[in-house]
This record gives structure tokens, C-alpha cells and sequence, in this order.
């Protein structure tokens, strides 16, 4: 359904290797919760780049699989849903997926958060 591969807009990306339909479960994986009391030496790290925000006291989520390949895109095909009760992420299809489409996600916290700012300069594959 998809491989990683070198990608046009930065490092490595996921990419499809069939068409992919929309609302297709792509993949559940486990996450890593990483307490505050150690966030300051993960943020000393690139890790810190791949964690997410858990909760309002400084937790962070690391999420073990290959969604962490997925690069940004303002428009993504695919979102990663995190599930708090099964600690694991789904990454699923938002729209179909051609086949060689890289596979993108937003790395924008919130939905409306469209503006946003990123930690890095935001480059198109197309």
C-alpha cells in the first residue's frame, strides 16, 4: 500500500504504491509517551521533531511507525489521528491517493491553525 523513498521536498516521505481510497485506515501503530520530567532532554534532540503535544502537563507522544515519514503539506492527503484510549495513532486517507503519490500530512496542531507558524521553510514536492 506504500514503501518509503527518497522524497522531493525533504529527506524521505511515504509514498503510495497502489491508489489509495479515501477514509482508508493506512495505519495503526503504538505510540511512545514520553513524561515532562524528561521533555527538556528530548527537545536537545531531532526526536523532539517527530513528538507530539499529549496533554496539558508537558507530555509528549512518539509515534512508532512509519508515519513519521510522512512529510507537510497545507493541503494533505492523509491525517494522523491520535487515539488516547488505545494509545496508538491511525493514519488514514482524507482524499484517494494516486498511486506514486507522496503520502502528507499537516504538522499544524489544529484544525484552523492553517497560519500557524513552522519551525522550517515549507517546500512543495509538486
Amino acid at each position: 500500500m506504500y514503501e518509503v523513498r527518497p522524497s522531493p521536498r525533504e529527506g524521505r516521505g511515504l509514498f503510495a504504491t497502489a491508489r489509495i481510497r479515501s477514509e482508508t485506515l493506512l495505519m495503526e501503530a503504538p505510540l511512545l509517551l514520553i513524561p515532562a520530567s524528561e521533555r527538556t532532554a528530548l527537545q536537545a534532540t531531532i526526536v523532539d521533531d517527530y513528538v507530539y503535544e499529549w496533554d496539558e502537563h508537558g507530555t509528549a507522544a512518539l509515534v512508532l511507525g512509519v508515519s513519521s515519514m510522512c512529510n507537510h503539506d497545507d493541503d494533505p492527503n492523509a491525517f494522523l489521528w491520535l487515539v488516547p484510549d488505545r494509545l496508538t495513532a491511525q493514519l488514514f486517507a482524507v482524499r484517494d491517493i494516486a498511486e506514486g503519490e507522496e503520502i502528507t500530512v499537516s504538522y499544524r496542531a489544529e484544525e484552523g491553525s492553517e497560519d500557524a507558524p513552522l519551525w522550517f521553510d515549507v517546500r512543495a514536492g509538486r
